[in-house]
This record gives structure tokens, C-alpha cells and sequence, in this order.
């Protein structure tokens, strides 16, 4: 016994030399069970909380990304899009779901031409596509997952209507347009402020009416629950897409008029049909071999065939050598960037529309060609 003791005092006297050598750093995060990351504590909550209820990887990924909506509303808009990756234990394969919302048929070349734009503006109601979100989780919990929306959505729910204290990021950000909630937002106010007021660090956020859309959305499933969990799950996306959740977000744009970029106050394009008529799919990614390692992403109507080109064009030099952040590695990582972002401004489209010689971009051959372009000691325009 004498010895196991010295063993563990050994043992935290070497724990307590390193720490103060090497400074506090955040504990290494052990498990058996499995482990969730998100960019919100409370949201790796949720996905915990999914798992420890029996659900798998992709049911507590969906419900983290519900939950993402409801607490990081400056980052993640659930009237936004979500690119998804799925490795399958099943088949052992990479799977891409295409989260990626599209234009309201509306939006053509010839409304914007008609209306004086000689591009789309930055914000407002006219740059918005039809949400993706909703559509590319309920796919990703039908085919991967094994819970119902209503498992996965309840932590979401019960955030929305109970509240959590705000962040520092959340508060910049509902700081940051202030104004233009209180002058060009009303709706947004009523959520987002605080007796007129952006709110203060820690203050406490309800969001009923996400909360309400949810708890629609989980009714359509319950109410299709005798056909089966598949279209149980349609049912209750369906909400979102084909009935009251859908009438009300195209009522909305169209009845209200938001200030753009331009200075001028537009309605939106979406119609009732745009959003009855999106379907996102289950898509076969695309990859790289980086050193050994097969990397995956999503196809080129996201933007993320990028970092593959920039791992194709670095896997020529020996970053190792040059040493972390030295001013060698930033040049090389750089120029590196600049050669694959210059590619996405010259090829990338919706593969729907656009012919995108993907093959070609992610050749080996191609990237040593471009490769020759990195000057090691000068920059690139």
C-alpha cells in the first residue's frame, strides 16, 4: 500500500510540475458512451442529453444544430442552410446531405435588371432563398438517425420557452444592430431587446414564438404518427414547408418591406410554391487525399471544395519545417488560399445550372501547376 501511495503522490506532484510549466490549459475530455462538440455549451448539452436517451451520433448532431438556432440566432439563422456530412457505419461510406436553399423563382436576372440592381444586395428580404435547414435535418434523422423530431427538438423547445442567459457573443451581436432593430426590425425588437433596449450580458432570452414553430412542427409528426417514423418525420417537415409555418413566412415577406443596401426598402420574392417545391437530397461528396488521410467535403454549391484545393496546392510543401504561424508558414498558407478562392470566383456554381470541372480542380496535376504560382519570399496581388 505504502508504494501504490508514493506512486499517486509521484504522480500529482509531476500533474502540478507540468502546469506550472507549461500554464493551465483546458482538461483533456475522456468518455466511454461519446462525445458531442458544438460552438454553444448548452447545445452540446443537448446533443449529450439526446445520446444518453439512446439516441446516435447524427440524433444528437440534429438536435445540437435545433439548439444552435434557438441560443446563436447572430450566427445560425434556421432560415438559413446546413451542409451535411454523415459517415455510415452501416456501409462504412461518407454521405452528403445538400442543406442549401434556393433562389425564389421570382429572383431572376430580369426582376433585378427591371428594378435597377446590377448585383443582389447583401441583406434584406431579396438575397433570401428558401430555408434549407429544416429540410436537410429531417432528412439527416430519417436515413441516419433513430429518434423521433420530437426527441431531438425538445431540448430546442424547451430553451426557446424557458430561456437561458445570454452570451457575450449574442449580446455584440443584438448590440451591433441596435438601431436598426429599433428603427427598420420591429418584429425582431419585440424578441430581441429588452425594454427598448439591446440586453446585458447574462440577461435571460425567451423566444416563444420559435418555440410555437417547433412545437407545430413536432405536432405534424405526432399527428402522422400511425404511418411509420419515415413519414412521420415528412409530415411534421411538411409543416414547415407546405403549411401553416410556410403561409406565415411568405405572408410576412410579402406584406413587410425591409432597408437594404441599397438604401431602398424591398417585400420579399419567396412564394408559397418555392417553398412547397424544395427538396434538398442525399449526395455523394467529393474528397481529397491529404498525406494518407482521405478528407470529405460537400459539392461545389457550397463553397468547400476551396479547402481541398488549398490541402492539394500545401501537401507540396513541408509546413512541419517551417514551424507553426512562423511568418514562413502564413505566407505559404496564404498564397495557398488565394489560389484556391480564385478558382471558386472563376468555377463554382450550382452543379444544377453550372458545369464545374470538379475532376480537374482537384487533380494532383493541377495543383502542382498551380503550385509553381507561391513564390516563396513574394506575395500575389
Amino acid at each position: 500500500m505504502m508504494r501504490r501511495h508514493l506512486r499517486i503522490a509521484l504522480l500529482c506532484l509531476l500533474v502540478v510540475c507540468n502546469a506550472g510549466l507549461f500554464g493551465a490549459t483546458r482538461p483533456v475530455i475522456l468518455g466511454t458512451h461519446g462525445v458531442t462538440a458544438s460552438g454553444h455549451y448548452l447545445a452540446t448539452l443537448a446533443g449529450i442529453r439526446v445520446m444518453e436517451q439512446g439516441g446516435n451520433a447524427v440524433d444528437a448532431g440534429v438536435a445540437m444544430v435545433f439548439a444552435q438556432n434557438v441560443l446563436e440566432p447572430e450566427s445560425c439563422g434556421f432560415g438559413g442552410e446546413v451542409p451535411i456530412l454523415v459517415y455510415s457505419a452501416k456501409d462504412s461510406k461518407v454521405h452528403a446531405i445538400s442543406g442549401q436553399g434556393v433562389a425564389p423563382r421570382a429572383a431572376t436576372i430580369d426582376w433585378f435588371k427591371h428594378n435597377g440592381f446590377e448585383k443582389i444586395p447583401g441583406d434584406g428580404f431579396l438575397p433570401a432563398v428558401v430555408p434549407a435547414v429544416m429540410d436537410a435535418l429531417a432528412l439527416a434523422l430519417e436515413h441516419y438517425g433513430t429518434m423521433t423530431l420530437a426527441q431531438v427538438m425538445q431540448p430546442a423547445i424547451d430553451l426557446a420557452e424557458k430561456g437561458f442567459p445570454i452570451g457575450r457573443s449574442l449580446q455584440r451581436g443584438i448590440g451591433s444592430v441596435e438601431d436598426r432593430f429599433k428603427s427598420e426590425w420591429p418584429s425582431s425588437a419585440r424578441v430581441f431587446l429588452s425594454g427598448g433596449k439591446a440586453p446585458e450580458f447574462g440577461d435571460l432570452l425567451v423566444q416563444k414564438d420559435i418555440a410555437r414553430t417547433f412545437q407545430r412542427i413536432v405536432a405534424g409528426e405526432t399527428e402522422a404518427k400511425a404511418k411509420g417514423r419515415a413519414l412521420a418525420i415528412r409530415a411534421g417537415r411538411d409543416v414547415f414547408y407546405k403549411g401553416d409555418v410556410a403561409r406565415k413566412i411568405v405572408r410576412f415577406q410579402r406584406e413587410t418591406r425591409v432597408k437594404d443596401a441599397t438604401g431602398h426598402t424591398f417585400s420579399g420574392l419567396l412564394s408559397e410554391a418555392d417553398l412547397a417545391g424544395y427538396q434538398g437530397r442525399i449526395e455523394e461528396p467529393i474528397t481529397v487525399n491529404y498525406r494518407g488521410i482521405d478528407v470529405y467535403k460537400v459539392g461545389p454549391w457550397a463553397q468547400s471544395p476551396v479547402f481541398l484545393q488549398q490541402l492539394n496546392l500545401l501537401e507540396g510543401f513541408d509546413l512541419k519545417a517551417m514551424h507553426h504561424n512562423s511568418a514562413d508558414y502564413i505566407h505559404t498558407v496564404v498564397e495557398a488560399s488565394k489560389l484556391a478562392f480564385a478558382d471558386r470566383e472563376a468555377y463554382y456554381g450550382d452543379p444544377e445550372f453550372v458545369s464545374v470541372p470538379l475532376r480537374g480542380l482537384l487533380s494532383k496535376e493541377y495543383a502542382a501547376e498551380r503550385r509553381r504560382l507561391i513564390a516563396p519570399h513574394k506575395a500575389s496581388l
